[in-house]
């Protein structure tokens, strides 16, 4: 006969209880002029809940449409990191933040000169 010992002991430390599903982190890495549409964004949200996904944006200066990404995803974590900042060291910085047991890396696209431009006159009026 096998006899189970219970240790109540003060020094056990209580384990807590596990997760069932994976937790996600989306890390958006934007290097100068570089951008992603609010809708782009939300695209890779997934659907319905979205409390085990944690969205990290990390960008080199502040990008021209911050307030409609903070809209978008009203939780999210916006780590501005000096203009000029690499993509690399962007991605390390994010990285280092994120808690998520499965990590999604997504970079934005390029903006073209004339786009940057238009951009720049907005932001300044």
């Amino acid at each position: 006969m096998t006899h189970a010992i219970l240790d109540d002991s003060p020094n056990q430390m209580p384990t807590s209880p596990r997760r069932l599903t994976p937790r996600n982190s989306l890390i958006v890495v934007l290097p100068e002029n570089h951008t992603i549409s609010p809708a782009g964004l939300a695209d890779r949200l997934p659907r319905g809940d979205t409390s085990d996904v944690d969205v990290i944006v990390a960008c080199a200066g502040q990008p021209v449409n911050l307030h409609a990404l903070q809209r978008t995803v009203s939780d999210a974590q916006f780590l501005l990191a000096p203009a000029g900042t690499s993509m690399e060291d962007l991605r390390e910085l994010a990285l280092q933040r994120a808690p998520g047991d499965i990590v999604t890396l997504l970079s934005g696209a390029l903006i073209d000169a004339s786009a940057s431009e238009q951009a720049e006159i907005l932001k300044s009026s």
